[in-house]
């Protein structure tokens, strides 16, 4: 989940795939499949594609789907759904298997959000556009989160939930500190960092760990920066621009000159040292030794059972530089496409759009402890009510993903750890301008390549 955090999102157990296959890819209603079936005619079976394990509230949740799609469409009553749960592990080779030989593949198939814009260049995955441009839903949908799902102006698959990273606090603790609002800028995260310092004395106020890519991104689009940009085919990394150094140099001064974030997070993960799942700055928030701590809401499941204080749990965006909007939090998460090759490509997207209505989106984001896609659920009902989940839910709406989907992305991270290996460089002294110099080159050699240089 740290990395991916569709790989939390839950569902695995694996079962045999039947489904049709064919040649060609509709966009839009009228779209035919290039196959001796229409794309709009009635199937006998459908069959989608859900990543992870088959638990009994995930088996429940999709029988339901299953029953309102054959009730809202009384021309498919007969069409068998048959859901197939695929392990996260196994999902790369079994779409490729499934594109190359043409045999047992699905109709439509939940993807990790890093890995639609790959199957999209790979031509699995049905150019959807008309049918996503005529959808009643689609203006709700939060822009960033649907962004990732284009290509060239094609739309290939839509957006069902996403996670994201905020700050948590604690609320009696602000108040005996005299903050009276959260934090929106920069110099203001900083300030009450110290002052709540101040009123605890032993505590630090805002964690900083330096192998913590996912947040660190945060505040380098924060000052209007880039990690990397994509034109022609081509990956150009940015950690050299203005903007860029701006979001780098103040995630390291938390430690180096602003001293709220300790010593003991440098080379660390949010979870401890590399590997361990204690130690690190979840652990310190939990137990009141961290007054500010960034994460998701998902945290809490791993926080140790002596933590402390629940009842004034709560969150807010990452600030940007100077506010007052949010800094844009990555956004994990999963889409739903329709495959390619897909026969039925109009009872496809008839079953989708239940899937993805508002209302099963959100029971199924909050089933997970994730957001649903939509702009209007974020910004009121039961989350705007919850002190801890409000201000994650307000960082889900300025989303960013690129260039965390690239495809070399998991090499230039979790292979080769570059912005963490710079951050823990520059938080240990080593010259600024160099350091980052030397990791923006090696982050677009990997990005284009595949490879360090």
């Amino acid at each position: 989940m740290r990395h991916k955090i569709t790989a939390a999102a839950a569902c695995a157990a694996a079962a045999l795939a039947i489904a049709g296959c064919g040649s060609g890819s509709g966009s839009g209603p009228s779209s035919g499949s290039g196959t001796s079936s229409s794309a709009s005619a009635v199937p006998s079976e459908l069959t989608v594609w859900r990543m992870g394990s088959s638990v009994p509230s995930e088996v429940t949740w999709m029988n339901g789907v299953i029953a309102e799609f054959h009730k809202d469409y009384p021309a498919y009553k007969n069409t068998r759904v048959k859901v197939v749960w695929v392990p996260w592990g196994n999902r790369t080779t079994d779409w490729t298997d499934a594109l190359t030989s043409g045999k047992n593949a699905p109709d439509i198939t939940e993807l990790g959000n890093t890995d639609t814009p790959t199957e999209a260049s790979l031509g699995a995955l049905a150019n959807i556009s008309g049918y996503v441009n005529g959808w009643s839903a689609k203006p709700d949908l939060v822009s960033g989160m649907l962004a990732n799902d284009t290509q060239n102006g094609n739309v290939y698959a839509v957006p069902w939930f996403g996670g994201v990273r905020g700050i948590w606090y604690r609320k009696d603790q602000f108040k005996a500190a005299g903050i009276t609002a959260a934090p929106t800028t920069w110099a203001q995260l900083v300030a009450d960092a110290q002052k709540l310092m101040k009123k605890f004395p032993g505590t630090y106020g805002l964690g900083a760990p330096s192998n913590y890519t996912n947040a660190i991104v945060s505040f380098i689009w924060g000052a209007g920066g880039q990690v990397a940009t994509y034109s022609n085919g081509k990956w150009t990394a940015d950690l050299t621009s203005p903007a860029s150094e701006a979001g780098i140099r103040f995630y390291a001064d938390l430690y180096l000159t602003d001293h709220v974030s300790p010593s003991k997070y440098i080379g660390q993960t949010e979870l401890g040292n590399p590997g361990a799942t204690s130690g690190g700055s979840n652990e310190d928030f939990a137990l009141g030794k961290l007054d500010m701590y960034i994460d998701g809401p998902w945290a809490s499941s791993e926080f140790p059972a002596n933590a402390t204080d629940k009842a004034n749990w709560a969150s807010f965006p990452i600030p940007s530089e100077n506010g007052p909007s949010p800094a844009p939090a990555f956004a994990g998460g999963s889409d739903l496409a329709i495959w390619a090759a897909s026969k039925y490509k109009t009872a496809d997207w008839d079953l989708l759009q239940v899937m993805d209505s508002e209302a099963n989106a959100t029971s199924f984001a909050n089933l997970q402890g994730f957001f649903p896609p939509f702009t209007s659920k974020l910004t009121g009902g039961a989350y705007s009510g919850s002190p801890l989940m409000s201000g994650f839910a307000k960082a889900a709406t300025v989303t960013q993903i690129s260039p965390l989907n690239a495809k070399n992305w998991s090499t230039a991270d979790a292979t080769d750890a570059i912005i963490p290996t710079m951050m823990k460089a520059l938080d240990r002294g080593a010259p600024f301008a160099a350091t980052v110099a030397q990791a923006n080159t090696e982050l677009q050699n990997v990005l284009n390549t595949g490879q360090e240089s």
